[in-house]
């Protein structure tokens, strides 16, 4: 079969549009590397949300860092790329934020530092790259 055929040209579209839009198996691997790799953060977001405090605030840090490292070197599928890169611009939002946040309690009230509009950004990228997932 010559790939200029209309045989072959259906198989090479059939091929791209499973690597675009992926399988169950494949959205599902994807989902469970990235929850792998950030349910910590997620975990440690909440009690910041609810605690509020600079322990919490470095517990959400440390857990960013961490998941961050993780994604980076991990092998993903070409399918999951782009979940994976919209869940690093989310944990780079928190690290961000959080080490800005930490550092200007030092030397003003936390209230003048919005770290909520930061969280709601970072929020937003890990939302869209998981809404390919579902």
């Amino acid at each position: 079969m010559s790939p200029f055929s209309d045989s072959g040209c259906l198989c090479a579209a059939a091929a791209l549009l499973a690597i675009v839009t992926g399988g169950s198996a494949e959205k599902t691997e994807c989902l469970r590397a990235l929850d792998d790799a950030t349910s910590a953060t997620v975990k440690a977001l909440w009690v910041f949300e609810h605690a509020g405090d600079v322990t919490a605030a470095r517990n959400v840090l440390a857990a960013a860092n961490t998941a961050r490292t993780r994604l980076e070197t991990q092998n993903v599928s070409a399918f999951c790329d782009p979940s994976r890169s919209e869940e690093l611009i989310y944990l780079n939002h928190l690290t961000l934020g959080f080490t800005g946040w930490i550092a200007a309690r030092a030397r003003r009230p936390s209230r003048e530092y919005d770290l909520a509009s930061i969280i709601r950004r970072a929020r937003t990228h890990r939302a869209r790259g998981r809404s390919r997932l579902q």
